[in-house]
């Protein structure tokens, strides 16, 4: 059956939303080296100060919210559009900010 951007998978605790349509393959499922079909969603942080989303990679950045990867928080100054891969520490100036 095809897959396509409206379903999402619940896997490991993680939500993935469909990058790419595709037709469904038991070994094509959310994970390492499948980036380009999937994404993670967070929906259960808030992306505020006090709630940041955990960023690992693989996510789209949106402006306005805050991310947390190694114990750094980050504000993103503007949306991504696509997803990252990058340490966050390697977009300051691109795509978010250092919060002190």
């Amino acid at each position: 059956y095809l897959v396509s951007g409206h379903v999402t998978y619940a896997i490991e605790g993680k939500l993935y939303r469909v990058l790419q349509a595709h037709v469904a393959q038991e070994t094509w499922i959310p994970g390492n080296g499948t980036e380009s079909i999937f994404v993670v969603i967070d929906k259960e942080h808030a992306g505020t100060l006090e709630d940041p989303i955990p960023y690992e990679g693989n996510m789209e950045l949106f402006n306005g919210k805050y991310y947390i990867q190694n114990e750094v928080v980050y504000l993103c100054t503007r949306d991504s559009g696509t997803p990252l891969y990058n340490e966050l520490s390697s977009l300051v100036g691109i795509y978010v900010e250092e919060v002190e």
